[in-house]
């Protein structure tokens, strides 16, 4: 008899976990569903000016951001990206930050938080060397509402040879790396 009412129990627990009973987000909204083990394969190599883009992962709904000497608590919900820059070029070129928008994020340019990029001590610009790589984190504050569609990336605007004044082949808008965000933690 405990080995049916056990069973019956699991079998009940299992159900409910799967049809996502359990605590809602707080605010009428159901919670995301952790995925901490959860994988996302990275994009492709996208090209912008001199910089090549790949975007590592993407996740939003984060409640916080922890650093070596602070956190903090976003207006609305957290979204972190991991960004590889590669400069392939022999010369150095610039990555800037701020030129990295989310995608899906209504009424905002979608720029990184300056606050959330210092608590995770993110340089607003960093000049990558020739032939030579970066791996940057990204962090967002977006509405609870927001539809992330995932990352518009810039690269320089510098010129695209030593003889060769006008700039390297670019976007105006940037590159759209579309990804579907994972959603917490």
């Amino acid at each position: 008899m405990a080995r049916n009412r056990v069973r019956a129990l699991t079998v009940g627990a299992a159900l409910c976990a799967a049809a996502g009973c359990g605590g809602g987000g707080g605010d009428g909204e159901p919670a995301p569903t952790p995925s901490a083990t959860a994988t996302q394969a990275p994009s492709r190599p996208y090209k912008d000016g001199h910089l090549t883009f790949t975007l590592l992962f993407l996740r939003c709904g984060l409640n916080a951001v922890a650093g070596s000497h602070s956190e903090g608590q976003p207006e609305g919900r957290f979204c972190w990206a991991r960004l590889r820059v590669d400069n392939q070029d022999p010369v150095f070129h610039t990555y800037v930050a701020k030129s990295q928008r989310l995608a899906g994020v209504p009424g905002r340019p979608g720029q990184p938080d300056t606050f959330a990029m210092a608590v995770r001590r993110q340089h607003d610009s960093v000049e990558i060397g020739g032939h030579d790589l970066i791996e940057v984190e990204l962090w967002y504050d977006v509405p609870r509402d927001a539809k992330v569609s995932g990352l518009r990336v810039s690269g320089d605007r510098d010129p695209a040879g030593y003889m060769n004044t006008s700039p390297a082949p670019y976007a105006p808008g940037g590159v759209l790396i579309a990804m579907k965000p994972l959603m917490g933690w």
